[in-house]
């Protein structure tokens, strides 16, 4: 036992030296690339030796770190090299979670290979026992740590009070900080290893399993009203995706712990085999729409280094999805099926963040070429460029396309290009960016370039300047769009739809994307002088996916017909946009 706390003691105060010297003395002495090499090689080598000592030993625990960390490493760097500095490279914030992912998800493999010969690393049970048991111990070893200087540092307090400062000045000084942290990290892990048979995840899996009915009855009625609702309210904006994608990962998590890792230790009985069978169902519909919900998002304003991590965790989740479905209508062995698509799963997830790190995905230079060839082909204009996030988050391939953009803003005609340029060199942060760029509104004199529908109708007084900013900015970037038959892809239509409103109400169609979906169109209705923002939107009919455009063409060719919908509503070639008080 004492030999056990030693070494885990010495490794860890090894890695703390480590990172001292990394972070105070070859910080400034070395390229950053190297420094993040060399870091990532100590935390992925000396961590995951820590980690994996208990159980594999001081010497195949130093083999299988050495086989991890090197490429991990490079991978690290590789990635970076798109970046300007090893700080953007971070800040871009995918780049970490794809260490994260490379430097942790292999450890159950590299535990149970060790442990288990050649074929170890598919041993189902192996893995998920490592895998839960790592999780618990680095957790209540991190706990102990802090516990540890929470104890220190109200000791220094404590004697200051009487003029003793030598306890807090050691425990201000960068290498005490060092070394203790990872000495009580070590100390930590070796005592938990120790009480394995006391610290076990198992009272922890069993009370989640208890979630699964819950978080069932939770999706099931969002499934069953989603018809209800409609899509347009769910695709409003980006963070559908999240929320859906956190559902299927909670889900898909509680679906792993309730089948655990074989048959004898999974949930028994029928009610929450039933209740997990049918979550399992379930995980495709939230990973089907999250990833309709990238897609929709992608159409309408291109690529963003944000959208392509979302695409590629939607994408994570509808696969688990898919193979939890197959298992749960395969028959009686699902829960062994489920295991399996755990476990290719977790490689598919090792593969991603590898591929992520390397040119065969390079996001920033995916989102640059998007935003680049949209706005070559009109469908976004220079002013809705994220121009800020270009320069300071995307990389050297955003700051290659905003050197495109100067030598663009040279040319006649660009002048409302030059002047956001001009606002971005001038601008110490993105809040002050976006307040400077917005501060000379050059949409309030542009209300002429909206076409007004009925034929000879004018945009009321006022109107436009009821817009918000934002959205006058929105609808003149569909004007600068074409339709399919050619005419500027914005439009104001005027009509009476509210009886118990006086006046006509507004109605802008604008963008490239369904006409249900939050953006795309917005409705307006007198207030006394003024005009405020009116009811919300309602698509009626048999295609709600028929884009802002085609709907424009069509009432160019149709003409405005209000038919009455309870309210009346804007007759689109057999379709209804409905506007509800």
């Amino acid at each position: 036992m004492l030999k056990n706390r030693v070494l885990h003691v010495v490794l860890g105060t090894f890695g703390g030296l480590a990172g001292w010297a990394l972070a105070e003395v070859l910080a400034d002495r070395l390229d950053a690339r190297a420094v993040l090499f060399l870091a990532v090689l100590a935390v992925v080598g000396l961590g995951g030796a820590l980690a994996m000592l208990a159980e594999l030993g001081p010497r195949r625990a130093a083999i299988a770190s050495v086989v991890l960390a090197p490429p991990v490493a490079a991978l690290a760097v590789w990635g970076a090299m798109r970046f300007a500095t090893v700080p953007d490279f971070f800040n871009s914030g995918h780049a970490l979670l794809a260490l994260v992912v490379l430097g942790a998800v292999p450890m159950p493999f590299a535990v149970a290979r060790a442990q288990g010969g050649r074929w170890g690393w598919f041993d189902y049970a192996a893995l998920f026992t490592h895998a839960w048991n790592g999780v618990v111990r680095i957790a209540s070893a991190t706990a102990f740590a802090g516990v540890v200087w929470v104890v220190l540092l109200l000791s220094s307090v404590l004697l200051d009070l009487v003029g003793v400062t030598q306890l807090g000045e050691a425990l201000r000084a960068p290498l005490t900080i060092w070394l203790l942290t990872g000495g009580a990290l070590g100390l930590g892990l070796a005592v938990v290893a120790e009480l394995a048979d006391l610290l076990s995840p198992y009272l922890l899996l069993r009370l989640l399993r208890l979630l699964v009915p819950m978080v069932l009855a939770v999706v099931a009625v969002f499934v069953a009203v989603l018809p209800l609702r409609g899509l347009s309210e769910l695709f409003g904006n980006i963070s559908a995706a999240a929320v859906l994608m956190a559902t299927a990962a909670g889900a898909v998590a509680l679906i792993s712990i309730a089948v655990d890792q074989g048959d004898d230790e999974a949930v028994s009985g029928w009610f929450l085999p039933e209740c997990t069978r049918l979550l399992g169902v379930l995980v495709p519909i939230l990973g089907g729409l999250a990833v309709w919900a990238v897609v929709q998002r992608v159409q309408q304003y291109g690529w963003t280094p944000g959208r392509v991590a979302a695409a590629a965790g939607s994408g994570v989740s509808l696969g688990y999805g898919v193979l939890y479905a197959l298992a749960v209508l395969s028959g009686d062995r699902w829960m062994e099926r489920i295991r399996r698509a755990n476990l290719a799963m977790a490689l598919v997830l090792i593969a991603l963040a590898a591929v992520w790190l390397t040119p065969l995905l390079n996001a920033e230079a995916l989102s640059v070429n998007s935003q680049m060839t949209r706005l070559g082909a009109g469908q976004t204009s220079a002013e809705a460029l994220p121009l800020w996030q270009m320069a300071h988050d995307w990389g050297l391939p955003g700051q290659g396309a905003i050197t495109a953009l100067r030598t663009r803003a040279a040319e006649p005609g660009h002048a409302a290009l030059a002047a956001r340029l001009a606002a971005l060199d001038g601008a110490q942060s993105r809040w002050q960016y976006e307040l400077s760029s917005e501060a000379p509104d050059t949409t309030l004199e542009r209300a002429a370039e909206v076409a007004v529908l009925p034929t000879g109708r004018t945009m009321p007084e006022g109107l436009w300047q009821a817009l918000e900013s934002s959205t006058r900015g929105l609808v003149l970037d569909g004007c600068a769009r074409a339709t399919p038959d050619g005419r500027p892809g914005c439009l104001l239509v005027l009509a009476d739809l509210i009886e118990p409103w006086p006046g006509d109400e507004a109605l802008f169609l604008f963008g490239s994307g369904p006409i249900a979906l939050v953006g795309e169109a917005q409705g307006y209705r007198r207030e006394g002088e003024g005009w405020r923002a009116a009811g919300d939107l309602r698509l009626m009919g048999n295609a709600p996916g028929v884009k802002a455009t085609e709907a424009i063409d069509r009432l160019h060719t149709d003409g405005v017909q209000p038919v009455p919908a309870g309210v009346f509503a804007l007759d689109i070639g057999g379709l209804r946009l409905l506007l509800r008080p």
